[in-house]
């Protein structure tokens, strides 16, 4: 019997290391980086119609920036636009009434709307019982923006290309890690644009960590090219950066186009650490997570 709905977690993102190669003829960069998801979750609920198209709503249980305003709910969100691909590549007309509940920072570095955009072509996939391979599946969510095929496969993974080209990893994940998220948006595009290419230095060989001591020696000889740009627009970044240090992480740094700041930490974080964070600004979100501990990223319920 076809299915008539479906709940998938999407979850967040971030970036060990990145390392921006150069400017591609499509306007986009080679990076090379390394994606782990972390068990910071969206949680999105597709529910089949008889009629009135694809209806988006933000549920109650999101987070509190999370807005119409700020994550907009017409076609250009990310997640009507992969259903809408869909649409397109199979000639079904989707009658869908999605909610989500919105937890992860919007515009943050934390891979949200690419996470929410897999979760779609995944439940548009499974809803209607499409006969889509893996390939072609994540060749449409490449279309859709870099991250998204990171979402569909393995929960850690190294990406080149503009990202979508990914290796699975198998890396040492008994760690925990503090996300300092200020109440500010910065667009990869925007942040991208203003990196000044250097010679690329390469991050390092975290496929080869998959102990305690080698991850967190690998971790504190990483970088995010991106870090000096977004240093300049959000300058106490620089601020959490130190802070984290001096709180006993083990690598700190800005995960992807930013703004937020990551401590990783071999236990868990004490709760005067967050409250710490949590009181410098008003308007700052402060999470504890973890690299989520299963096979794929996301979770289908």
């Amino acid at each position: 019997m076809a299915r008539t709905s479906i709940d998938i977690w999407s979850p967040a993102k971030i970036n060990l290391g990145l390392n921006v190669l150069g400017k591609r003829p499509d306007g986009y960069h080679d990076i090379h980086t390394v994606f782990v998801a972390l068990d910071l979750y969206d949680q999105l609920r597709f529910t089949k119609t008889e009629s009135g198209g694809v209806q988006l709503h933000l549920g109650p249980k999101s987070g509190p920036l999370a807005t119409p305003e700020t994550f907009p709910l017409g076609e250009e969100n990310l997640i009507m636009r992969a259903v809408r691909l869909v649409e397109r590549e199979t000639g079904i007309v989707a009658n869908l009434a999605i909610e989500i509940q919105k937890r992860i920072p919007i515009a943050a570095g934390l891979g949200g709307g690419s996470s929410n955009a897999a979760a779609a072509l995944r439940a548009m996939q499974r809803l209607n019982e499409l006969d889509i391979d893996e390939t072609t599946l994540r060749e449409w969510a490449a279309s859709i923006g870099s991250d998204v095929s990171f979402f569909l496969g393995s929960a850690m993974a190294e990406g080149t290309g503009r990202g979508e080209v990914l290796r699975p990893l198998n890396l040492f994940a008994d760690w925990w890690i503090v996300l300092i998220c200020p109440p500010v948006f910065l667009s990869a595009g925007e942040v991208y644009s203003q990196l000044r290419l250097t010679s690329p230095r390469p991050i390092p060989r975290f496929t080869e960590s998959r102990d305690r001591e080698g991850f967190f020696a690998t971790l504190r000889q990483s970088h995010n090219e991106l870090e000096p740009v977004v240093m300049r627009r959000v300058p106490v970044v620089c601020e959490w950066l130190e802070h984290l240090k001096e709180s006993g992480a083990g690598g700190v740094f800005v995960s992807g186009s930013g703004p937020t700041t990551c401590g990783v930490f071999e236990r868990p974080p004490s709760e005067a650490i967050v409250h710490a964070m949590q009181d410098r600004q008003s308007g700052v979100q402060v999470f504890v997570a973890r690299p989520v501990s299963t096979a794929g990223a996301l979770l289908e319920r």
